[in-house]
């Protein structure tokens, strides 16, 4: 979808919009679902993972539908350089699509019938860390929090598992500072990853400043590799001595993929369900 350009569908349960938010000179591809009736309407915001897109490869639309569909509006974006976002991934910086996200709830709650007080956001995988640092702002607005195998370790643990250890994150970013930019192939995509992205990533610490204190929930698979059984025991307990009350949810048979990318009913099934559930019963 170009930048000026609106796409309208409606169902019997929600409309679909999609559009661009203008985010200061970076335009953001977005798609929001507002459900039928006169609202106010809670409101979940989604975030996806590195390299990722507002699709997920079609798993994000069923997931936001499922939450439309019990009565809730959804908006997902594309980050930059991912799906179809028209800047370059070299703008794709945690500082960047912590803004972006910003600027997608700015714009539900400014064009739609919004309950101000029944804001959730959801975060997967590096985008868990997006929903981290953005609820433990000061005077953040939100009061549920949804994770699905948020990647929130420490910022140089992320560097070295998406460079492929920490010499070769060492040379890596050396590269980055002298150019700009170094291109570097993660999961399969060549990724051009700035200077700024290594910065952000090395200040980040999400979990060693955790304020929220609402209702969270974290969502993880027996069979991931990249989320593991450790890492949600230290997110679950950086939420509970904030003072929040965290539910957990073990999905059978689930890489990191999550049924996005696989042909598995029963891992889509409850990825979808539970996530959906727990914004109903927290929003």
């Amino acid at each position: 979808m170009l930048p000026g350009c609106t796409s309208l569908a409606q169902t019997a349960t929600f409309t679909e919009v999609t559009d661009i938010v203008q985010n200061g000179s970076r335009p953001v591809p977005f798609t929001a679902l507002i459900p039928g009736g006169r609202g106010p309407f809670p409101l979940v915001v989604i975030n996806h993972g590195h390299g990722g897109s507002r699709e997920e490869n079609g798993g994000f639309k069923r997931l936001a539908e499922a939450i439309t569909k019990r009565g809730i509006a959804t908006i997902r974006m594309d980050f930059p350089g991912c799906g179809e976002s028209q800047v370059p991934f070299t703008q794709n910086t945690m500082t960047n699509m912590i803004s972006d996200s910003n600027a997608c709830l700015s714009y539900m709650l400014e064009k739609y019938p919004i309950d101000k007080a029944r804001l959730g956001i959801f975060g997967y995988s590096l985008g868990g860390r997006i929903a981290m640092e953005i609820v433990n702002e000061i005077n953040q607005p939100y009061k549920a929090l949804g994770l699905l195998a948020p990647t929130v370790t420490p910022g140089n643990d992320v560097i070295n598992l998406f460079t492929g250890g920490e010499a070769k994150a060492r040379a890596l970013e050396a590269t980055a500072k002298a150019n700009g930019f170094v291109t570097v192939t993660s999961y399969g995509q060549a990724l051009q990853l700035s200077k700024e992205w290594f910065a952000d990533l090395r200040n980040s610490q999400p979990l060693n400043k955790v304020v929220f204190a609402g209702p969270s929930l974290i969502v993880l698979g027996n069979k991931d590799r990249i989320f593991t059984t450790a890492e949600c025991d230290d997110v679950e307990k950086a939420l509970k001595s904030a003072g929040g009350n965290v539910s957990r949810v073990l999905v059978l048979d689930a890489n990191h993929g999550y049924g996005f990318f696989s042909n598995q009913p029963d891992v889509t099934h409850l990825v979808e369900s539970s996530i959906a559930d727990f914004f109903v019963k927290n929003l």
